[in-house]
């Protein structure tokens, strides 16, 4: 597995850092390289990140200010493009890494942050997206953990890249983890065989 360091100025829209965006261009190429340009990217907490104007991209926010596919919640937005038949080869999982981070988001568009968002936020919506998910597609996940979307959803770590904060030390580090669906079974070969 690859790991990285780098002392970087990160802000609150972490695509327009030029070192992340060095590793998700990267990981982009390869994908769009063994899909012939075909590959489907979703992003499904966008906001003004770059992938808005990115050909065979989805692009949900829960905020209707940003100009995405979708504006609803993860779960649903999961559920949605689900029932919509999608296959995902890249998907680029950047949500608030903090419960007061997503309390932020909620309060800034004037919505009330309910019970059940609190409790194991993401999992819900990460198992749905990760069944639309071939073996070999790839999740690039951001935040203050390297957790995520796990050996039990099909997926095996390949690389972790720590942002250090350059203006103050005392802040967290932005974790970037770059995982790779591997097959699961003997059908799943068949499958990708054909």
């Amino acid at each position: 597995m690859k790991m990285t360091h780098t002392i970087t100025n990160i802000s609150s829209e972490p695509f327009s850092n030029p070192h992340i965006r060095k590793v998700i261009d990267r990981i982009l190429n390869e994908v769009m390289f063994n899909t012939c340009g075909n590959g489907i990217v979703c992003d499904p907490f966008a906001r003004a990140a770059f992938t808005n104007h990115l050909p065979n991209c989805i692009t949900n926010d829960l905020n209707k200010e940003f100009n995405t596919d979708f504006n609803l919640e993860f779960k649903e937005f999961a559920y949605t493009i689900q029932g919509r038949g999608f296959s995902i080869d890249l998907l680029l999982f950047d949500p608030p890494y903090s419960l007061r981070q997503l309390k932020d988001c909620y309060d800034g568009i004037g919505k009330d942050l309910e019970l059940w968002q609190t409790h194991n936020m993401w999992k819900e919506g990460k198992d749905e997206l990760a069944k639309m998910m071939p073996s070999g597609s790839y999740a690039i996940s951001l935040g203050w953990t390297t957790a995520g979307f796990g050996k039990k959803r099909g997926f095996e770590k390949t690389e972790i890249h720590v942002f250090e904060q350059a203006a103050r030390e005392d802040r967290y580090s932005l974790l970037l983890t770059v995982e790779r669906k591997v097959q699961q079974t003997l059908k799943e070969f068949d499958q990708n065989d054909m």
